[in-house]
């Protein structure tokens, strides 16, 4: 970038924690990779192993430390709502990514589990084996998470963008964003990520 004729400042890829070695860092700063976002989803071995991510959290803090130590910004992204999962533990995984020295990423991205067809927990969902969050739940929930999220964090995103036609269940609110940053004021509560 220093030389080159068309300068950037910035190339992201995102990828899987268990994909990351020393090799794979090697190769990701030959390519000019200033930015890794990490498919974390959860930071509990339980709820990856009933979602089947292939992974444990062991993988992703070897991954974080690596990254971080080849000077890589991080952005995670996170996924409440997973099966398994229920608000209060979800509300502690976002407090514990934020202190504990094993996380700390400078970004999230924000995707609240929803039900598609072509998902394993749409069959969950409908033997009522898998119950989504309500909109106020999980309005609440967000609520909480950015009031607690630290200045130096960005939060990218608030949802993943799935056409509301393709949900059965969960968030089918695009402005998802837009309506608690709405009830947060109303509350007298601000978001003090970077982007906010």
């Amino acid at each position: 970038n220093e030389k080159s004729k068309n300068r950037i400042i910035g190339l992201t890829i995102e990828t899987r924690p268990d994909f990351i070695t020393p090799q794979e860092i090697k190769h990701l700063r030959h390519l000019g990779v200033t930015r890794v976002e990490l498919g974390v989803q959860s930071i509990y071995d339980d709820i990856l192993k009933l979602n089947q991510r292939g992974h444990l959290i062991s993988t992703t803090i070897t991954a974080t430390k690596l990254l971080k130590d080849a000077g890589f910004k991080i952005c995670y992204h996170m996924m409440p709502n997973l099966p398994g999962s229920n608000l209060d533990k979800d509300y502690k995984m976002f407090y514990d990514l934020y202190n504990d020295q094993n996380f700390k990423p400078d970004m999230l991205k924000i995707y609240p589990c929803v039900v598609v067809k072509s998902a394993d927990i749409y069959k969950w969902y409908q033997e009522k084996k898998y119950i989504p969050y309500t909109d106020e739940e999980l309005i609440n929930l967000l609520i909480k998470v950015k009031s607690i999220t630290p200045y130096w964090v960005r939060i990218n995103r608030l949802i993943r963008d799935i056409p509301s036609t393709s949900i059965v269940a969960g968030n089918k609110i695009p402005n998802l964003r837009e309506i608690v940053n709405k009830k947060m004021h109303e509350k007298g509560l601000y978001c003090n990520c970077i982007r906010c």
